[in-house]
């Protein structure tokens, strides 16, 4: 009784805040329907919560392990603020480790305690009650999804349904970024720097506030998910040259990334700590220590450009087409494996249908941002996780920029369905 009434009081406390937050308000969307849509964002984490109460996943279960730990943490928070927060800079190790390593390193570790520590927070306004933290959570979830729909609404005449549902509803983009996790806030904090550089790009000057707000979730995009956030800053380089030589646009996201493939093999030959294919191996290698059904036979991975290359068709294979129609090993893969078919299905409707149609500067300049981010970081996630089950929760957190441009390319308006209700 008590989760419900909890659960209840939340729900209708953020509902009243999303109404009077101004970001919220200025959507092209009825509020309504973000009300609607966040309250769908809360359905799905109660079903990723339920999900990993299975015993077949609880024992590996990160949320519900987040949750046991952040208990404790929140004792410590009430009895000694100070301490808890410094806790986040204190590591363990003699050394802070290795920026990629995932053993013995703070910078590993910082992923899962600032998730922890968040949720510790909650805990003191929830009353340690896991349910009425997803609300708490979703509230943070919704900025990412809302600033991509704002950018994205004012770029393009894209039709409105069809952009909600490729900012909010693509299914595994639903699921992962729901739950008690961290996807859903790397999500929110690559949307607001979106949002936010966009902004500034359509004024032509910088905003103090702007920056700020930026450099802020870019700190905890890092802190979450690091290669991410590098990732982030080549696609963002890309979008404000684009942007501001829109004729050259080509030349140079090609420059831009044939020189970052350089310097990534070049890092090899700095020193240990700069070698950079080194930490792609040895990412893969710790996956491959993991057990679990959907692990995939790969190539071996060597440091050299042949090895890197030679690989590349297995990194596609992962990144866009797994699962495999043959790789069902239980009902869980099933939405998984409808997801990629329909994604590659969508995309060879959107360039059959497609019609000759000239972007602006703004558009060509975020779609080139927009391919760039994802086909890079999914490439990437193509090279170091052997696993199908792993991919589909990697791959969900660029989807909506990867069918952006395929929603574009579709030159489906505002007013198209009421274009074809009339004939």
């Amino acid at each position: 009784m008590q989760t419900i009434l909890l659960f209840t009081a939340y729900l209708f406390f953020f509902i009243w805040l999303i109404l009077r937050i101004k970001f919220f308000r200025g959507i092209y969307l009825n509020q309504w329907w973000l009300i609607g849509l966040f309250i769908i964002k809360i359905a799905a984490g109660f079903v990723y919560a339920f999900f990993y109460l299975q015993p077949a996943y609880y024992a590996t279960s990160d949320t519900w392990h987040y949750f046991e730990l952040s208990k404790g943490e929140t004792d410590w928070l009430l009895r000694d603020p100070v301490a808890f927060f410094k806790d986040i800079f204190v590591y363990g190790y003699q050394q802070s480790g290795g920026l990629f390593t995932g053993e013995n390193s703070y910078w590993n570790d910082l992923k899962s305690n600032i998730i922890i520590k968040l949720l510790a927070i909650c805990n003191v306004f929830t009353f340690k009650n896991y349910y009425a933290d997803i609300v708490f959570f979703n509230f943070l979830f919704l900025f990412g999804p809302v600033a991509l729909y704002k950018v994205a609404s004012q770029l393009f005449r894209i039709n409105k349904f069809l952009l909600t549902a490729c900012t909010f509803l693509l299914p595994s983009f639903l699921f992962w970024c729901s739950g008690v996790h961290k996807d859903g806030l790397i999500f929110s904090c690559i949307g607001m720097i979106v949002f936010h550089f966009h902004k500034q790009l359509a004024r032509r000057r910088m905003n103090i506030r702007s920056f700020i707000i930026s450099l802020c979730c870019f700190i905890v995009l890092f802190a979450l998910r690091n290669f991410t956030a590098l990732l982030f800053v080549p696609a963002l380089l890309v979008w404000l040259l684009c942007d501001l030589y829109p004729l050259k646009a080509k030349l140079i996201t090609a420059f831009i990334y044939g020189t970052g493939i350089i310097l990534f093999f070049l890092s090899a030959y700095i020193s240990p700590q700069t070698n950079l294919p080194k930490y792609v191996i040895e990412k893969q290698d710790e996956f491959k220590k993991l057990s679990g059904a959907s692990q995939i036979e790969v190539p071996l991975l060597e440091n050299t450009v042949s090895s890197f290359a030679a690989f590349l068709p297995t990194a596609i294979d992962i990144a866009f087409f797994r699962p495999h129609v043959n790789e069902v090993r239980n009902k869980s893969y099933i939405p998984a494996i409808a997801e990629v078919l329909c994604l590659w299905g969508f995309a060879v409707f959107a360039l059959l249908r497609r019609k000759t149609k000239i972007n602006t500067t703004s558009q060509t300049a975020f779609l080139f941002f927009c391919m760039c981010f994802s086909v890079s970081f999914l490439l990437l996630a193509g090279y170091t996780i052997p696993f199908s089950g792993a991919i589909v929760r990697y791959r969900a957190v660029v989807l909506p920029f990867l069918f952006l441009p395929l929603l574009q390319n579709l030159n489906l308006d505002q007013d198209f369905f009421k274009r074809k209700k009339k004939a």
